[in-house]
């Protein structure tokens, strides 16, 4: 089936030029490489600065780092170059400066661990978390190409809606089943460990749920923005298109119930409500929405204790410092070392991030606002602000609803992400154990995070470059500006074919086909009194007071029926056919060869009307009577019924 087309990215009036010209969007090429170089000097002037507060002196990873940190990014630009030339030119600096910032970071960590023994200043690149971090951007470098080159276009994603959503949904669910001893990590169920490898499926559970839920919206659209009933000013939808919110809503409690984990349950119902409202637009649906989940999360909040506790230390986080059940150390910590950075932080290098557990993974902006302060965090976070705002933007210039809605759950998925990661740090709303996109240590993270950058970049890809006229799974709304071209070449075709016409149109071809025209007696224009019967009876007919003056319809026995003369009426002053204001209509007269002479010069047919008003009747001739009807003509080759035409009647009576 024919995927349905989406409103095309259109200007707000009719004098703003098109969001996406005929010709494509600049690529950008010098200024896309000028961000990559910036980035790693940036990149580099942390690891330096790194370097002096620790050791007060530099090594050979001072420099080895940061330069194949750039050596990954380029490659990533380079696959995204030959891949998707179009493709938002924003996307890979932003996450590649991100992520090698994230690495330089958890090095530095990893250097004045406490627990575990400090990485020295001279071990290799890959050693340490850091190394595995560098690994991780590796992998998720060639997974974003091996992307890129297999799925050429967003759309051909649409074909694996459901094998996206059962291989989601058992993703999502798995760690689940799974003893704590296999999975658990923190009182939440959300990892899969075996020996020395470790994975959280949650991180590409939440992306194939995503595309299978633009693919659905796209298809109930139209069925999810039938309105309801009005309540209290708020327009609802229909009880019947509630079962979609229903199911997601039941089954984020499930993974709340089963995995403990609050921030996966919460991630997934609030992208699927966010990609509700963009394909309907109905408020209503976030109020119920929220309503629901915030319903059911006081509902099973008195039988789970985990959630308890996370909800006690966000309410009074010093209340609990030291409590072996309760304890809140890592949220106060975090705090303290907020509250130590300042305005300004402390410095790269200068900081105690090893204080802060799992400073490297889910407080890494904590131990990233010490050293860089407030300032460094806000830099951060417009950082990713650019990032979402691209995100949205492409699905705004995305020509089909299934690439709109995907680039704006992405986007969304991106912002949420952040804000709950950000207000868990600050105590803004309790902990639910996400991680910070890019930034943050994990490899399931970061191979996810770059597999959501070649999402937006195929996205961007197709809404961005030229259009071009395609058909099938393939097909999408024209821009504006194209149909506007196409009509103007269809207008010139439609006047040259007309101005031929014209040109060789001269008149009616001698024994052609022409047009035929039933020509009505006067009796039956007007003035003639009333009629019986049905129009062609009255034409057949003789009218009161005896028949037409004028030559027989028909010739002498035994001769075919008569056809207007060649050339037809043209309504010319003196034409035999003429049919107008100064000649009542009259019959044809038979042409020469039927059995009937022409008519005389002086008949009605071939002269002038006289002057000064209407011409006169011709003298009334006596042609033998006609026949009362066509079929009852005795020289009808038809043969008569005995009854006068009404056997038809009877056997229908019998």
């Amino acid at each position: 089936m024919a995927q349905p087309m989406s409103a095309t990215a259109r200007p707000v009036g009719p004098s703003e030029p098109p969001l996406t010209p005929l010709t494509g969007m600049p690529k950008r090429v010098f200024r896309e490489v000028v961000m990559l170089v910036m980035g790693g000097v940036a990149v580099f002037l942390f690891q330096l600065s790194i370097d002096v507060a620790l050791i007060e002196k530099t090594t050979s990873v001072t420099y080895m780092l940061p330069l194949l940190i750039f050596i990954v990014s380029m490659c990533a630009w380079t696959a995204v170059k030959f891949l998707a030339p179009y493709a938002d030119p924003l996307f890979v600096p932003i996450a590649a400066f991100l992520t090698g910032i994230g690495i330089v970071y958890i090095r530095r960590i990893d250097r004045t661990a406490i627990t575990d023994e400090p990485l020295h200043a001279d071990a290799g690149v890959f050693a340490g978390q850091g190394g595995r971090q560098l690994m991780y951007y590796i992998a998720g470098v060639v997974l974003l190409t091996v992307f890129l080159a297999v799925v050429r276009n967003h759309r051909i994603l649409r074909g694996y809606a459901y094998i996206l959503l059962f291989a989601g949904i058992f993703l999502a669910a798995i760690p689940g089943f799974l003893p704590y001893s296999i999975s658990g990590s923190g009182g939440s169920k959300n990892w899969i460990r075996l020996g020395s490898f470790s994975v959280q499926p949650s991180e590409f559970a939440k992306l194939m749920l995503l595309i299978f839920f633009a693919v659905y919206l796209v298809r109930k659209r139209d069925m999810l923005s039938v309105a309801g009933k009005k309540i209290l000013g708020l327009q609802l939808p229909r009880m019947k298109d509630l079962g979609p919110i229903v199911i997601v809503w039941a089954a984020s409690l499930v993974i709340l119930v089963m995995e403990r984990d609050l921030g996966t349950s919460l991630l997934l119902f609030s992208i699927f409500l966010s990609m509700l409202y963009m394909a309907t637009r109905r408020a209503s649906w976030i109020i119920i929405g929220l309503t629901m989940f915030i319903g059911g999360c006081i509902a099973i909040y008195p039988f789970f204790s985990h959630l308890q506790t996370r909800v006690a230390i966000w309410l009074d986080p010093w209340a609990y410092v030291g409590d072996r059940e309760n304890d809140s150390y890592q949220l106060v910590q975090g705090l303290v070392a907020l509250n130590s950075g300042g305005l300004l932080g402390n410095g790269p290098g200068s900081g105690n991030p090893n204080r802060i557990p799992a400073s490297e993974s889910d407080f890494i902006l904590a131990a990233i606002g010490e050293e860089a302060g407030l300032i460094g965090l806000i830099a951060i976070l417009l950082l990713y602000a650019i990032l979402v705002q691209r995100g949205f933007k492409t699905g705004i210039m995305s020509r089909d609803l299934f690439g709109s809605l995907m680039a704006g759950g992405l986007a969304f998925l991106l912002a949420f992400q952040l804000f709950v990661v950000f207000g868990g740090v600050t105590g803004l709303i309790p902990m639910t154990g996400q991680t910070t996109t890019f930034l943050a240590a994990g490899g399931s993270s970061l191979v996810g995070s770059w597999l959501l950058i070649g999402l937006f970049v195929r996205v961007s890809d197709d809404a961005r470059k030229p259009w071009q006229a395609s058909f099938g799974l393939q097909k999408t709304e024209a821009p504006p500006e194209f149909l506007a071209e196409q009509a103007a070449k269809r207008a010139a075709e439609e006047a040259a074919k007309a101005e031929a016409a014209g040109v060789m149109d001269s008149g009616p071809i001698p024994g052609g086909d022409q047009p035929t025209e039933l020509i009505i007696p006067g009796h039956l224009q007007g003035g003639g009194g009333p009629t019986k019967g049905t129009m062609e009876e009255d034409v057949l007919s003789p009218p009161p007071g005896g028949p037409v003056s004028g030559p027989p319809m028909s010739g002498p026995p035994g001769t075919p029926p008569m056809s207007p003369p060649p050339g037809g009426p043209t309504g010319r002053p003196g034409d035999p056919t003429a049919r107008g204001p100064q000649y009542p209509p009259q019959t044809p007269p038979p042409p020469p060869g039927y059995g009937t002479p022409p008519p005389p010069p002086g008949s009605a047919y071939g002269s002038p009307p006289p002057p000064g008003g209407n011409p006169t009747r011709p003298a009334p001739q006596t042609p033998p009577p006609p026949p009362a009807s066509a079929f009852d003509s005795p020289h009808s080759s038809r043969p008569q019924p005995p009854n006068g035409g009404d056997d038809h009647r009877k056997e229908g009576g019998e």
